[in-house]
């Protein structure tokens, strides 16, 4: 982060070591000063997905709040820069993330001396509401469309969404894969750490074995999909799949649709909901119980079997000789 070199440059060795070992923070220090040398070490211990923090942080928070002081910072302009987060095309939802991000900070700061208590800058600031639990699934027609132009690409991002829907991993799975993770001759992907904070294995397709053996590997690099950046794996798939899904037509489809996908495929062609619960790696099962709808036409065939039986039955009662009396069913 550009801030964390600047922050870095204008507090002493001794400060820093202050700061590190949990004691008060400067009520004057800056807000990137704060980030960078109490937030994000306390938040890394603590948050799996503290690099989301970071990324916000740097992005959104920064540019708007770094040069001042935590104690400065004022609800009325909080609230104003975030109410103006949606005209940068931000979704609501992502507004919100990013707003609970800032509350997070400030409410370090306030345990950490940087901030007095009950005078957080985020205080009352009311996040946007969300109405709508959007569900998208792609068609079979679309899903085909899809994988046709992704087969066309000899990018990385294209063999990374390309297994996405072939297994109905997390991008955050995907992305963090090492070579060591594979294990062909089982026809396995083994994620160490899921997000149920267990391992988890997701069986391998013959598609997706033929993606994954497509893929060079660079000696000495344990990612299966390196970044730019040395000795990283590639960090997002997003500028690439914005491009192919508007030349697609499919411009409403998130990459984490693309797991809903798999699902929707697996629910309508009659697996049950504890195999696609399995598949996901969902440890609770209501959370796959969103897929149950998805099933309605294999529950109404089985009930027309039931019918079909008794129909069967019925007419079978009903052909007798002539003077034989029916049987009561």
């Amino acid at each position: 982060m550009a801030y964390l070199s600047r922050t870095a440059a204008s507090d002493s060795p001794r400060r820093s070591d202050r700061y590190d070992r949990g004691q008060h923070a400067d009520p004057g220090m800056t807000f990137d000063g704060f980030v960078s040398r109490v937030y994000l070490p306390w938040i890394r211990s603590r948050k799996r997905s503290w690099y989301v923090d970071e990324r916000i942080t740097r992005q959104y928070l920064s540019p708007a709040f770094g040069h001042r002081s935590m104690a400065g910072i004022c609800r009325t302009e909080v609230e104003s820069w975030f109410h103006a987060l949606p005209q940068r095309q931000l979704a609501p939802t992502t507004c919100n993330r990013i707003l609970a991000v800032f509350k997070s900070v400030c409410s370090v700061a306030v345990v950490h001396g940087a901030l007095p208590r009950g005078q957080s800058p985020c205080d009352d600031v009311a996040p946007f509401k969300v109405y709508l639990l959007r569900e998208r699934y792609l068609a079979q027609e679309e899903a085909l469309r899809l994988m046709d132009a992704l087969e066309r690409s000899d990018r990385p991002e294209a063999r990374v969404l390309r297994l996405l829907l072939l297994t109905g991993a997390r991008k955050s799975e995907i992305l963090r894969l090492r070579w060591e993770h594979i294990r062909l001759d089982l026809r396995l992907l083994t994620v160490p750490l899921s997000k149920s904070g267990k391992p988890r294995h997701i069986p391998l397709s013959d598609e997706a074995i033929s993606v994954i053996r497509a893929i060079p590997h660079i000696p000495g690099n344990p990612w299966l999909f390196p970044g730019h950046a040395p000795g990283k794996p590639l960090s997002d798939v997003y500028l690439f799949w914005n491009r192919i899904r508007r030349e697609l037509g499919l411009k409403d489809v998130r990459i984490h649709d693309l797991r809903h996908t798999f699902a929707s495929f697996l629910v309508s062609t009659g697996h049950s909901l504890y195999e696609v619960q399995k598949l996901l790696g969902h440890s609770d099962p209501r959370t796959t119980m969103r897929y149950a709808h998805l099933g309605q036409a294999t529950l109404l065939a089985a009930a027309e079997t039931v019918s079909g039986l008794l129909s069967a039955f019925r007419y079978k009662s009903d052909d007798t000789l002539p003077g034989e009396r029916k049987q009561p069913l």
